[in-house]
């Protein structure tokens, strides 16, 4: 069991930090059910989280989930009984420095469902430094999302880089081929996404800060498990539903390249 934390001081991006007392409760006994749950936790560490769902979901519980990927409901459903899930497009570029202390590098942005629930968590968050915007068209966002992620976690995990490492051709070549396989799986999963969304992911990767990463390199840094299913295996997944297998397409247009050039 861990050690409490204490607190929590987040640092923003203009340098000025946020001082906050955390609450903490370590046995699901000692809770009951709330109007509100926000589930922040990794996507894999979701079936963990069991035991204290099932203390504080009731009937009337509204589960927001603050998760990578797109398969918020399939995952969270079967654990909150009669409580209504609503999935989470989450944009917050952070880094954990040490325990307890949070730095930010852009404005945290969330992205839910324009429905009665996604306009009162809207309203809930009024005033707390994070924006909550509802969209009719959720499962474009959480896609367009999705393929940023296929890219950014990948690569920075495996090459234990920072966002520059964008900045080598190669690299970009490898983000851009991660991206447009997941921009096809997403058009076909009713996703509207612009043909050129992977140059466009490229150049937002180029753009960002040169400390900014992405948290599958935090976790590998710190020897974490990764949450590359989440992200990566959810686009396989999807692909295999919908007789998408866009890796062997490539694979047989290399072939053929290297055929033609031979």
């Amino acid at each position: 069991m861990r050690s409490p934390l204490g607190g929590l001081r987040i640092v923003r991006p203009d340098g000025s930090a946020l001082e906050a007392s955390v609450p903490e409760v370590t046995d699901p006994a000692e809770v009951s059910a709330v109007e509100w749950v926000v589930l922040a936790t990794k996507a894999y560490q979701t079936a963990a989280t069991g035991p204290w769902l099932s203390r504080l979901c009731g009937a009337g519980t509204r589960v927001v989930v603050l998760q990578n990927g797109v398969e918020h409901r399939e995952r969270v459903a079967p654990l909150v009984g009669a409580a209504r899930v609503i999935p989470a497009v989450v944009e917050i570029s952070a880094e954990s420095q040490r325990r307890g202390q949070i730095r930010l590098f852009d404005r945290p942005r969330l992205t839910v469902p324009e429905c009665d629930d996604g306009a009162d968590f809207a309203a809930l968050c009024q005033g707390t430094g994070i924006e909550v915007t509802p969209t009719a068209d959720f499962v474009t966002a959480a896609w367009a999302k999705l393929c940023l992620n296929t890219a950014n976690g990948a690569v920075t995990a495996l090459t234990l880089q920072r966002m520059p490492v964008f900045t080598n051709p190669r690299i970009a070549q490898l983000g851009r081929a991660l991206v447009e396989e997941a921009r096809q799986v997403a058009a076909a999963s009713g996703a509207r996404l612009p043909d050129d969304l992977a140059d466009q992911v490229i150049a937002r990767l180029r753009a960002m800060p040169p400390e900014s990463g992405s948290s599958m390199l935090w976790d590998r840094m710190a020897g974490r498990e990764l949450e590359y299913d989440a992200r990566n295996g959810a686009v396989v997944r999807a692909g295999a539903r919908l007789g998408i297998h866009p890796v062997q397409r490539h694979r047989h247009r290399a072939a053929g390249s290297r055929e033609r050039t031979g």
